[in-house]
């Protein structure tokens, strides 16, 4: 039923002045004769495959810094790489520090650039040096001391030895009061109680776990084993201490190094088995044709 104006007036004048309504009473009797209707659920708006990759993305990257930046209670800032192939830091010198897998590196910030650049290492890391003739680049392990003003180079500590690669300019190892300078496409190592080593490394094949790349030419098969050590600490030995000598020429990028190892053995006649699987430990046996 509808109501015009005129039915309304005659309600209105109907009511005494004291009329007082029953909320309550009205209220229980609008309850009663409602009926629940439940919405229908609605699916929320699909994020898109795009944009989720995009989050999760953003998420590794901050996860990944935080698991390979951070300070600690020693008021050092450290860098660390404990499971990516490689991590590259710009230090606050504008430098930069490339980590291997299972390396860190750490250096004070209240005295990083004052006077001198100074940075701890611990495993293998390539650096490009910003030039400054003003604050050498200290690079410390054990008893030894590397120190540059600005070149490119790949240091390797295992112990308390430190092997260094210089692909341009010219580093010095100190260690006991001598000091020693490695200049491009050479190789130097200092290790406690031993004498220095000084040689040439035109192929620069300590770079290789990170460029990917070795390149034997006329290489003792002694030497061309010990990079793949240096490298990715894999072991390849000689069955009954009975070992090969013979010349290792070849290039090689990417790949499998227990490949590259196998095509190395038959070089000389070999033959290469691993011991495990995890891809460490390799025995070469002959005979060999020398």
């Amino acid at each position: 039923m509808s109501l015009n104006n005129d039915d309304i007036d005659r309600l209105v004048t109907t009511y005494r002045e004291d009329f007082t309504p029953d909320v309550e009473q009205g209220l229980r009797r609008l309850h009663a004769e409602m009926t629940v209707v439940r919405p229908l659920p609605t699916r929320s708006r699909p994020t898109s495959r795009r944009r989720w990759f995009s989050i999760a993305a953003a998420v590794a990257v901050i996860v990944a810094c935080l698991a390979v930046f951070f300070l600690q209670g020693d008021g050092r800032t450290h860098l660390s790489n404990p499971d990516r192939a490689q991590a590259t830091f710009t230090l606050p010198d504008g430098s930069s520090i490339t980590l291997q897998q299972g390396a860190s590196a750490s250096y004070d910030p209240t005295t990083y650039d004052v006077s001198a650049r100074d940075l701890e290492l611990s495993g293998q890391a390539y650096f490009e040096v910003h030039p400054d003739a003003t604050r050498p680049f200290l690079v410390r392990h054990g008893g030894g001391e590397l120190r540059v003003t600005g070149t490119a180079f790949n240091l390797r500590t295992d112990g308390a030895l430190m092997e260094v690669e210089v692909s341009q300019g010219a580093v010095v190892l100190e260690q006991d009061g001598k000091s020693m300078q490695v200049a491009a496409n050479e190789c130097g190592l200092i290790a406690p109680g031993q004498p220095m080593v000084h040689k040439p490394a035109p192929n620069l094949n300590h770079h290789a776990w990170r460029t990917g790349e070795l390149k034997f030419d006329h290489t003792p098969i002694d030497e061309a084993l010990t990079y793949f050590y240096d490298n990715w600490a894999i072991r390849c030995t000689w069955a009954n201490d009975q070992a090969c000598h013979y010349t290792v020429s070849g290039n090689y990028r990417g790949g499998d190094a227990g490949a590259v190892l196998a095509d190395i053995a038959k070089l000389g006649g070999a033959t290469l088995r691993a011991l495990d699987d995890t891809g460490k430990h390799y025995e070469l046996s002959g005979p060999c044709t020398e």
